[in-house]
């Protein structure tokens, strides 16, 4: 694993904090297999958050591949320039937050497992699903407004990966998902994950199986209600997060507590 990636949140965070963030990261994770299931399979073979695919498919329709050997070139870039929308925007909201640790007027620290701008840029990619939606099940074939619905579904992902990015959790993306399972694999054979790293890397790379496996369920048998699911998913993130993660007070900086100043965390 990458030592130099730094768990933050370790530093303050006691272990019950961190599973429920571990679990949340999961959550957010099958809601994108979900996504991911739903805009491939009924929208033109094409990937809301999972980009390097979509890269490889603009790749094929540069050099002349077509539907239905390969993807809707126009339905690649626009996924492409969607997502990237989606990062570009969650970068002042996030900057915002100034990392998991803020400092109030009486110079108290506040540590924020999950901090507040995370839950706003999370909650602005909830509005987006919730539109996905309301253009999905009122259009009488979804597949004709497959523009329109993937742009929504790469804009809400672009965001939530910058979100989940700035929490600075080791090899935990929510959106792509290859270095976590390197991760994964390489700790897994050296025998040096902890048991909250098997639970994170682990459980986020079951959950966008999962995910993916509800979205093909759901497209073939509950086809107008697939991608309530997802949003409803989001949804609950956002409300644990709130009641259960809410900022604190911390008596100093890491140092002064005798805690190690920024380790790598596995």
């Amino acid at each position: 694993m990458n030592d130099r990636v730094v768990d933050r949140a370790a530093v303050y965070a006691t272990p019950a904090e961190l599973a429920v963030r571990d679990w949340l990261l999961v959550g957010l994770s099958f809601s994108a297999g979900m996504y991911e299931a739903i805009c491939f399979l009924a929208l033109g073979k094409v990937f809301a958050g999972f980009q390097t695919g979509n890269l490889v498919y603009l790749g094929f329709g540069v050099a002349g591949a077509r539907p239905p050997a390969s993807q809707n070139p126009v339905t690649v870039v626009i996924s492409l320039a969607a997502f990237a929308a989606g990062v570009a925007l969650a970068i002042p909201i996030l900057k915002a937050t100034g990392g998991d640790r803020e400092t109030a007027d009486n110079n108290i620290n506040i540590f924020q497992a999950w901090p507040r701008r995370v839950q706003i840029t999370l909650a602005i990619a909830l509005i987006l699903q919730a539109a996905f939606f309301a253009v999905w099940i009122t259009a009488a074939a979804p597949a004709s407004l497959a523009y329109i619905l993937i742009a929504l579904a790469a804009f809400a992902m672009g965001l939530q990966a910058n979100a989940i990015r700035s929490l600075n959790v080791p090899g935990i993306s929510t959106t792509a998902f290859t270095a976590t399972y390197v991760d994964l694999v390489s700790g897994l054979a050296s025998w040096a994950l902890t048991a909250p790293s098997v639970r994170r890397l682990g459980g986020t790379v079951v959950g966008v199986a999962a995910g993916g496996f509800l979205g093909d369920w759901m497209l073939r048998h509950a086809h107008p209600y697939g991608p309530i699911v997802p949003a409803a998913v989001t949804a609950a993130v956002i409300a644990v997060a709130w009641v259960v993660l809410k900022p604190r007070a911390t008596s100093g900086p890491a140092g002064e507590q005798g805690l190690p100043a920024g380790p790598a965390v596995k």
